[in-house]
């Protein structure tokens, strides 16, 4: 699992979540499309400085497919 603090760790560690989830077999390959698209957005976010704004993106992409906030 990724390490890391503020929005950086948690983008990443979500990612490693959703990628893990694919291998496994817990997901989709759409749904990992989606997912990943979305975590793309809050990184960009979190790249230009944004925190809470990357955070709360991610939480809500976490909301929205069902994974624990």
């Amino acid at each position: 699992m990724p390490t890391g603090s503020g929005c950086s760790g948690e983008v990443e560690r979500f990612q490693a979540v959703m990628d893990n989830d694919l291998a496994t077999g817990h997901t989709t390959k759409g749904v990992h499309t989606r997912v990943s698209a979305e975590i793309s957005t809050a990184r960009s976010t979190c790249a230009a400085g944004n925190e809470g704004g990357a955070i709360s993106q991610i939480r809500a992409t976490k909301a929205r497919f069902g994974y624990p906030g």
